[in-house]
């Protein structure tokens, strides 16, 4: 049975680092990844273009984007699967994963249709573990907030949406947790963790790349801990509760399969139902006064520059390619007439 890791987490939360780290542990990420992009992710997405376009489809067949704040239903699933999509995007998988023994990939949409994905890994007979990047919710918040121009209430009902829906798509599975910013003050410690959970072996070259060459704390902005959380007039006591329950399974200290947290699992799920309307509201008002709007064109435009530069990039390499494997067709015949110049200039 073939392995397939997936890369869970809100978006800022620290899943491009994580997926990067995996392929210390000998994960294939696949060779169709999105260019970094100055002042948004300098270091690499490492998110795959075929599966973030698929997603984004997905999600506009709904009407929705991945900022909208109101949950995909199983309504929704049964649309994507009556338009195609459950088809493509099995046959998209089972091509990635075909050539290789261990395929990981990340796209933080996947949490938003996680129940959808998980579909999909079933059929394609997969056994798979998932890694779960999380962030102290307000640094998340002020990553949005620059990026994206997001307000903070805004990006703390996103983090609760998005950690609620892999709370109850994670349960029962392979899962281990990942705190950013342990991830970033320990590299080696945490993928160890990573490792010792799924029966993975380290690649000490990899590690030493990891280490050096990608991780960079100029790149982490923003670091806060729980009191700073706690403070933030903005942020809910739900998310406070929630992030601090993940941090302690993070570093350990409990289990993700404790049933005193499992109990606390289902309250936080029911305190989310009771949110679904005012979450709608929320969207449509949005979408009411364009907000959306404008945030959809400049992310499209953001994907769309990103894609180009893919291009160019791929293009660049084969004309290297070509050149680097004719130039000798090329530079003989210029040499031979030179030569031929020069020996007839003596002559004369």
């Amino acid at each position: 049975m073939k392995k397939c890791i997936i890369v869970l987490g809100m978006h800022r939360s620290g899943t491009s680092a994580t997926t990067r780290g995996l392929k210390v542990l000998g994960v294939d990420l696949g060779d169709r990844l999105f260019s970094p992009m100055e002042n948004n992710n300098e270091k690499g997405f490492w998110e795959d273009i075929e599966i973030n376009s698929l997603n984004d489809e997905m999600l506009h067949a709904l009407g929705r984007a991945w900022h909208y704040l109101n949950p995909i239903q199983s309504d929704d699933i049964e649309v994507l699967h009556k338009n195609g999509y459950f088809l493509r995007a099995k046959a998209l998988l089972c091509q990635k994963i075909n050539d290789t023994p261990i395929f990981g990939f990340k796209d933080p949409r996947v949490s938003k249709l996680l129940p959808f994905w998980q579909e999909v890994f079933s059929q394609c007979q997969l056994d798979v573990s998932y890694v779960w990047a999380i962030r102290n919710p307000l640094s998340v918040a002020e990553s949005l907030a620059k990026r994206d121009g997001f307000d903070k209430t805004k990006s703390y009902l996103l983090w609760l949406g998005n950690i609620i829906v892999i709370l109850a798509g994670t349960a029962g599975e392979k899962t281990i947790l990942i705190d950013y910013d342990r991830l970033m003050q320990s590299p080696a410690f945490e993928l160890k963790r990573i490792a010792k959970q799924f029966n993975l072996k380290i690649d000490p070259m990899e590690m030493g790349n990891y280490i050096t060459e990608f991780l960079d704390k100029k790149l982490q902005h923003n670091v806060y801990d729980m009191n700073d959380l706690l403070l933030d007039k903005f942020c809910p006591p739900l998310v406070h509760e929630i992030y601090k329950e993940l941090l302690e399974v993070a570093s350990d200290k409990k289990s993700i399969e404790d049933q005193s947290l499992k109990k606390k699992f289902s309250i936080w799920t029911d305190e989310f139902k009771r949110l679904r309307s005012s979450l709608a509201l929320i969207d449509r008002i949005s979408i009411k006064n364009n907000d959306y709007a404008f945030i959809e064109a400049k992310a499209k435009l953001n994907q769309t520059i990103t894609e180009l530069k893919q291009i160019i990039t791929e293009k660049n390499n084969i004309i290297r390619q070509i050149f680097s494997s004719t130039s000798w067709r090329i530079t003989a015949p210029l040499r031979f007439i030179k030569q031929t110049i020069r020996n007839s200039s003596k002559k004369n």
